[in-house]
């Protein structure tokens, strides 16, 4: 499962992603939007990451969080953004120190503070993700994630 953030989202753009949005929702005037679809589209054996540029062009911002992606690849949980339709930032929530993109250390000051890297960080594995995503949704002014639901 793929949840895709964004100030201004298009399922118009996942629908040519050949991604079927699951379910989506708006924020208070605008100010954020949420797209769920799942990993893989609709073609057989379509497993492939899609391109989200396109999805936020003109000044539009892309946050994606990859949370259940094919194991079978040894792909483990991450977490993409994207602005004005260029790769800002990335990682694999299994190595956040190992960022990529123009930007790739743009969210460690977020990580170091929540201490999920650098030498105060606590290893603690069983609420890792959850510690992650919610210091990514505070870094971007995202609302909390309500985690009771998983």
């Amino acid at each position: 499962m793929t949840h895709v953030t964004q100030r201004t989202y298009r399922t118009r753009g996942l629908l040519s992603a050949r991604r079927i949005p699951l379910a989506y929702a708006k924020g208070a005037e605008g100010e954020w939007g949420l797209v769920m679809h799942d990993m893989f589209g609709w073609d057989e054996d379509d497993y492939d990451r899609p391109d989200y540029g396109p999805l936020c062009r003109d000044g539009g911002e892309l946050a994606v969080f990859t949370t259940e992606p094919c194991m079978a690849k040894a792909h483990g949980p991450h977490f993409e953004y994207l602005r004005d339709g260029r790769f800002v930032c990335g990682f694999s929530f299994e190595t956040l120190s190992y960022g990529v993109g123009d930007h790739p250390d743009l969210l460690s000051p977020a990580l170091t503070a929540a201490r999920l890297i650098g030498p105060h960080a606590e290893y603690d594995q069983e609420d890792r993700a959850e510690r992650t995503v919610r210091a990514i949704s505070a870094f971007f002014s995202l609302p909390d994630p309500d985690f009771s639901l998983t």
